[in-house]
């Protein structure tokens, strides 16, 4: 796409967003359809669920609709719309690790592997013995599944941080270790 036709969308974009501003709701549609794809690609980077994705890109219309007043002109409106739609796919992913109780096991130290009771005492204790920081990565990649760039987004670090906590927690538990049961997966 060369610089002028990306102005030019600019241009009608921001007039788009203004008539939204003003009410008309067959721009504010005509807006929506022009970035459904690659905002619905944001969320979905984010949140790793299509369902929820969606649910999410429909805060994210509302949203679109609600402050396309106070949208500045000088801004470019996909980087706005983009910034609504990380916001709400941040949210979203908040509100699902509070109701997956993520939080909640990581400070208070409670059982992360319930499949196996007995194996689930040794890996509460030894979750117990590395740092806060340590254990939530833990916990955030092995019982929840997330991926070092989700994890990067949900604790607010580099991805680069993300690796060196994963791999110093890793360290930690392999010499806190006292148990004949092998986790496969700590020991990657």
């Amino acid at each position: 796409m060369s610089s002028q036709a990306i102005i030019r969308s600019d241009a009608e974009t921001q007039d788009l967003i203004r008539q939204t501003a003003e009410g008309n709701q067959r721009a504010f549609e005509k807006l929506c359809l022009k970035y459904e794809k690659q905002l619905l690609h944001v969320a979905l980077d984010i949140l790793g669920d299509l369902e929820i994705a969606k649910d999410v890109l429909q805060e994210v219309r509302l949203a679109i609709w609600n402050g396309s007043e106070n949208f500045k002109r000088e801004c470019k409106p996909f980087s706005w719309m983009w910034a609504i739609v990380q916001h709400k796919s941040m949210d979203a992913l908040r509100c699902s690790l509070r109701a997956a109780g993520c939080a909640e096991r990581a400070s208070n130290y409670c059982d992360v592997f319930s499949e196996k009771p007995e194996l689930d005492a040794v890996i509460s204790e030894a979750l117990k013995k590395i740092s806060p920081e340590h254990r939530l990565v833990v916990i955030l990649t092995y019982y929840f599944n997330f991926s070092q760039y989700h994890i990067s987004r949900i604790v607010h670090c580099p991805v680069g941080t993300v690796k060196s906590r994963l791999s110093n927690a890793l360290r930690e538990l392999r010499e806190l270790w006292n148990t004949p049961f092998k986790l496969e997966r700590l020991s990657r």
